[in-house]
């Protein structure tokens, strides 16, 4: 099992989203940021590197949020979602094509990758 963390970044009414890229693992699906933990790190610590490296933002990652598990076709992954206080800097896109920022009625209407639509799920209730 996989082990992967994600950030709930909300400005606003909105949260932060983003697109995989063509040449990742199930590309055009939209995803809350993050990434896998790596051994040794805390959800927290893997968090903050991930989004350090797929967005050159510095996080303060704050309570967690929720745990799901989800079987893909061919692994399993464990999804820890955190939610985002805070960060600092300028958001780039490394690892997705493009990002958003959604309202929670709206995150249905975007192509979510699995795992992700039982965060949405949480959001709204």
């Amino acid at each position: 099992m996989i082990k992967v963390v994600a950030a709930l970044i909300k400005r606003n009414d909105s949260y932060l989203i983003a697109r995989r890229a063509p040449h990742k693992d199930h590309p055009g699906k939209w995803e809350f940021p993050g990434g896998k933990i790596m051994p040794g790190e805390t959800p927290e610590k893997a968090l903050e590197r991930e989004l350090f490296e797929e967005f050159g933002i510095r996080a303060i990652i704050g309570k967690h949020i929720m745990t799901c598990h989800h079987d893909y076709e061919t692994f399993q992954i464990e999804l820890m979602a955190y939610e985002v206080s805070d960060f600092r800097g300028l958001l780039k896109r490394t690892d997705h094509d493009k990002i958003a920022w959604v309202k929670r009625e709206d995150l249905e209407n975007y192509d979510l990758s699995e795992a992700d639509i039982e965060i949405v799920r949480t959001l709204g209730s």
